[in-house]
C-alpha cells in the first residue's frame, strides 16, 4: 500500500469549516468594498476584512498541511476541475481505458500461452526425446488457459439458391 492515511472526519470538518468562514469573509469584504465610496468608515472595515481573510488564509494553509499533505492529486484532475469539468468524468475515463488496457494485455498473454502450447506439442511429435524438457518448460512458465471448444460442422452445409 501507499501508506497514506486519509484524514479523519472531524478533521475534514474543520477544514470545511474553516472554508465556510473564508467564504463569509470575503462576502462581508466585498459588500466593504461595494460601500467603500459612500460610508466613511468603510476604510478601516474593509482593512480588517483583509486582514483577517489573511489570517484565515494561513491558518487553513497550516491546517490542510498537517491534515492532507500525504494526499497527491494528479494534475489531470486539477485541470478537469478548472476547466469546469467533474473530476467523476476523469476518474470513470481513467478506469475505462484501465479496463480496455487490461483485456488487451489479457488477450496477448492468452494468445502467448496458446502460442506455447501449441509450439509444445509440436515439438514433442517431431522430436519425441524432449518431451522432458518440454513439459519442464510448460510447468516453469505457468498454466495453460482451458481449451475452449468450438463446435464446427465436419463439413460446410451447402447453400442452396432458387
Amino acid at each position: 500500500m501507499s501508506g497514506v492515511d486519509f484524514p479523519t472526519t472531524p478533521e475534514l470538518q474543520e477544514l470545511e469549516d474553516r472554508l465556510r468562514h473564508i467564504i463569509e469573509t470575503i462576502l462581508e469584504l466585498a459588500i466593504g468594498i461595494h460601500d467603500y465610496e459612500s460610508v466613511s468608515h468603510s476604510k478601516d472595515a474593509v482593512v480588517a476584512r483583509v486582514n483577517l481573510l489573511t489570517a484565515q488564509l494561513s491558518t487553513l494553509d497550516e491546517a490542510s498541511k498537517r491534515t492532507i499533505s500525504d494526499v497527491l492529486v494528479p494534475r489531470e484532475i486539477i485541470q478537469y476541475i478548472e476547466d469546469g469539468r467533474n473530476p467523476k468524468v476523469y476518474t470513470r475515463e481513467f478506469v475505462e481505458l484501465l479496463s480496455k488496457q487490461n483485456q488487451f494485455v489479457n488477450g496477448k498473454m492468452h494468445a502467448m500461452r496458446d502460442f506455447r502450447d501449441e509450439l509444445a506439442e509440436q515439438i514433442k511429435q517431431t522430436y519425441p526425446e524432449l518431451t522432458k524438457e518440454v513439459d519442464l518448460a510448460i510447468e516453469n512458465t505457468g498454466p495453460s488457459f482451458p481449451k475452449v471448444k468450438v463446435d464446427e460442422p465436419d463439413e460446410p452445409s451447402d447453400l442452396k439458391t432458387e
